[in-house]
């Protein structure tokens, strides 16, 4: 006897027990893996926050000055050494190193030089050498006449014909004349010696003293150009490249020197640099690797380390700041991690840290900095 024939099940109800038995549980299965995706990329993952830091420079008066025309508008990017401002310099000590310069050139030009004072200097104590001589020779032919004097008196003076104040006054005429020989004679040997001494600098090169003014000129020539180019127009030049701020003082405004005129932010971080607050999640160490992932569309994660650990607790300002009902300030430790230079992150982002547990002497160097890019993908079930 032949099996009966199996009754025809139709579609519709092979497709509502389908629904009925399968797809809550495929559902349920798709609900938990997308709750997994998000919970990993697109949740706020990290047990730390962060903030990227960059250069920021401020330009500065370098004298007191008038703002004559800022060259660039704000929020404008512009690269290293590129014309920002030009100044009008009001500094009064300008004009009077100018006039400094210009009235020491006019002596150099017009007084004698060093060389040409010491040669008149020593024509002068030539000129004493001579007039030494010549009244030592007088004082030697007054002192042959006091000796025939002495020589004529003495015989008479023992003959009692010569009375003893004359004999006296002639001796004593004698005694002075050789005494101021003797000095005088001294007096020129010394001064003799002593030109010797000095005839290199009295008698100087003509040459090497032509060649002196000159080179003396130059320079105090070039010092005057120096203190005339304080009284030009200055340019500032951007010290770094990055997008300008809005400019403090306005054209037509009087500075003064050290003054901030404008701020230029770097258009990327260097580094980031996250906070601990106590009590402390782990305890960190120079070297621990430490993911970033960044909060912007589409995410970006990279690997980093920990560069630097700060030395004492800071209170935060920025906005990372989260100040307690019971606390008058937020004080937390930073540590600082370099960004790799392929990644973008921009001055005053917050990004988020996960930084594993303290690694051993024998785990696994850091990872290397390898950046993913998450773009979200919409995806819709229907029932």
């Amino acid at each position: 006897m032949s099996s009966p024939r199996p009754i025809p099940i139709p579609w519709s109800a092979r497709w509502r027990e389908f629904r009925v038995r399968y797809v809550p549980l495929i559902f349920f299965a798709l609900l938990v893996g997308a709750i997994g995706v998000m919970l990993k990329y697109y949740s706020a993952t990290g047990n730390l926050h962060g903030i990227g830091e960059g250069v920021r420079s401020l330009l500065a008066a370098p004298q007191p000055a008038r703002i004559e025309q800022w060259l660039v508008a704000p929020y404008t990017i512009v690269e290293q050494g590129t014309a920002v401002a030009v100044l009008s310099p009001v500094d009064a000590r300008a004009d009077f190193d100018l006039l400094r310069s210009l009235f020491e050139m006019a002596r150099v030009r017009l007084q004698p030089s060093l060389a040409e004072n010491n040669a008149m200097n020593f024509e002068r104590i030539r000129v004493e050498l001579l007039k030494t001589r010549s009244e030592l020779a007088v004082a030697r032919v007054k002192l042959e006449l006091a000796e025939r004097d002495v020589l004529r008196n003495t015989p008479l003076y023992k003959e009692k014909l010569v009375a003893e104040d004359i004999y006296e006054l002639s001796v004593n005429a004698r005694d002075a004349l050789k005494a101021e020989v003797e000095e005088k004679a001294k007096a020129s040997s010394e001064i003799e010696h002593r030109l010797e001494e000095l005839r290199s600098i009295g008698e100087p090169d003509a040459l090497s003293n032509a060649s002196a003014i000159p080179e003396w000129l130059s320079q105090l020539e070039q010092a005057q150009a120096s203190a005339a180019s304080n009284l030009q127009p200055l340019t500032l030049l951007a010290p770094i490249t990055g997008m300008t701020g809005v400019p403090l003082r306005q054209p037509g405004e009087f500075v003064l020197a050290g003054e901030p005129l404008l701020a230029i932010n770097a258009l990327r971080s260097d580094r980031v640099v996250a906070y601990l607050r106590q009590p402390y999640p782990l305890e960190p160490k120079v070297g621990m690797p430490a993911r970033v992932t960044t909060r912007t569309k589409p995410r970006q994660v990279f690997w980093s380390h920990i560069e630097q650990i700060g030395a004492h607790m800071e209170i935060l300002t920025n906005s990372l700041a989260i100040v307690r009902p019971d606390a008058l300030v937020d004080v937390a430790l930073p540590v600082m991690l370099p960004v790799p230079d392929h990644v973008t992150v921009r001055p005053g982002e917050i990004v988020d840290l996960l930084i594993p547990d303290a690694p051993t002497e024998s785990s696994s160097p850091v990872p290397s900095a390898k950046v993913t890019l998450i773009h979200q993908q919409s995806s819709s079930i229907k029932r």
